[in-house]
């Protein structure tokens, strides 16, 4: 039965409704940090409005049956409440950074921004400042950020497969993304906003493809201004070039909307200079202790063993070559930044070789194969770096459900890619290491095996039309 605007408006507000009342009596039972019931109808009336404004984008972009919005929205409904019932889990990132944070922007107000508060860039300490504002459970209001990227991920990927696949993959990809592990678990368990700069990806790719280069790189410069693993996309701005999709003026038109982000920062009295190095005082000042950071990559056969006794830790006890009773010899603290440092000039030069390979190749990477070229990318980049962690491969989670939506004989690829991104998140998490995470990276290099042969089979079928081509001509 097809449905009138009217009649979908009013379906939308009922479903809201009444997810609305029930998460408030949800929060008024289950959350620790509601001192009154005030705030449990307000924190709800949030989430809710999330809820709403998500099945409304559905139903004004799909126009769903009845039936099929009807079940989208209970579907919806039931991954909000999951999310609302994982809200009060705190892990270490808020105890020892995020509530610090919080509190300084609530001391120092928006004077504070004029200092960098934090190891995020300039868009996330602009949203802790707003939280700061608010007297309600500051964990609460950072998971509500999360979560509203969350669905908007869901939409966003819901476009980008209806374009990549047709009008039948459109809602299996936005209640698929809704409810998938490493989105529940990234944003409404663990309150991080990888969701935000991947969204903002999706958007980009989809933008370019869709013929609108001007807003695909300003929305890929709020994507950078957000996270600095954007430059996982990188290769795919310079295959668009290449293919005359982005022209170097939209170099300002990404530069320009970089520049936006950082005037709040600049009018609280930051240096220009300060506001736009943040990326680089974080990637040279931290992380000296490990090859990897629990991500299923190449260093998961190198880890620094030296919690090798701990409980946490028993299965690495079990390596070849690892002595049980104490610190592994070859991987000690003090090497540690020398390994990195070779890990890293190491992993640059492989990328140049790769990169260098697809420029002399690219009359035969076609504007079609720009999905499994990102793709590829999104798994290769954080397979090969060092001091990676599991959160960077979320990219390549949104990436390998698309590609599997475009081809169907690839429905194997995110069940590899996002079963390892979900499993490295619970040494974290859950402070356990239930298989030995080996296992995971093998996971991972077979999904990048299976997209670099997919790659490589298209480029001989076009290197072959175009040596016909040319005997033709």
């Amino acid at each position: 039965m097809n449905l009138s605007r009217l009649r979908r408006a009013g379906m939308v507000g009922g479903m809201t409704l009444a997810l609305f009342l029930a998460q408030a009596l949800l929060m008024q039972k289950t959350l620790l940090h509601l001192t009154t019931s005030l705030d449990a109808w307000a924190l709800s009336a949030l989430f809710a409005l999330v809820y709403g404004a998500a099945l409304s984008l559905f139903a004004a972009l799909e126009r769903p049956k009845r039936g099929a919005l009807l079940f989208g929205g209970g579907f919806l409904a039931l991954t909000m409440l999951a999310r609302v019932a994982m809200l009060d889990f705190e892990t270490a990132d808020y105890v020892s950074f995020l509530s610090g944070w919080v509190q300084m922007f609530r001391e120092g107000g928006f004077a504070a921004l004029a200092q960098n508060v934090g190891d995020y860039n300039l868009l996330y300490q602009y949203v802790l400042l707003l939280v700061s504002k608010s007297s309600l459970y500051d964990l609460y209001l950072i998971k509500l950020f999360s979560v509203a990227a969350d669905y908007a991920l869901a939409v966003v990927m819901m476009r980008a497969a209806r374009h990549v696949a047709g009008e039948r993959a459109a809602m299996p990809a936005l209640l698929l993304v809704s409810a998938l592990p490493t989105v529940l678990l990234d944003g409404a368990c663990w309150g991080q906003c990888d969701a935000v700069y991947v969204s903002l990806i999706v958007l980009s790719l989809l933008l370019l493809e869709t013929g609108r280069p001007t807003r695909s790189a300003m929305a890929l410069a709020v994507a950078f201004a957000f996270k600095l693993q954007t430059i996982f996309f990188f290769p795919v701005v310079l295959l668009g070039l290449i293919h005359g999709k982005y022209r170097p003026r939209h170099a300002l038109a990404f530069f320009g909307a970089y520049l936006v982000t950082m005037l709040p920062a600049l009018i609280a009295g930051r240096s220009f200079f300060d506001a736009l190095s943040v990326y680089a005082s974080q990637s040279m000042g931290q992380y000296y202790d490990r090859l990897t950071y629990n991500a299923p990559n190449l260093y998961l056969f190198f880890p620094m063993l030296e919690f090798a006794s701990s409980q946490e830790y028993t299965w690495m006890r079990y390596i070849d070559g690892v002595n049980s009773k104490g610190v592994n010899a070859y991987l000690n603290a003090d090497l540690l930044p020398a390994l990195q440092s070779a890990a890293l000039f190491a992993c640059i030069l492989l990328t140049l070789i790769v990169v260098i390979y697809w420029l002399m190749h690219a009359r035969e990477i076609t504007p079609e194969m720009t999905l499994e070229f990102a793709l590829f990318f999104a798994i290769f980049l954080p397979f090969v770096m060092p001091k990676i962690h599991e959160r960077y491969f979320y990219l390549a989670d949104m990436l390998s459900v698309l590609y599997a939506m475009e081809r169907s004989d690839r429905r194997f690829v995110p069940v590899l890619v996002v079963t390892a991104s979900a499993m490295s998140y619970v040494p974290y998490l859950m402070r356990q290491r239930p298989i030995d995470e080996r296992w995971l990276a093998l996971m991972m290099l077979a999904a990048l095996a299976v997209v670099s042969h997919d790659l490589l089979a298209r480029m001989r079928q076009n290197r072959a039309a175009l040596a016909k081509g040319g005997a033709a001509a």
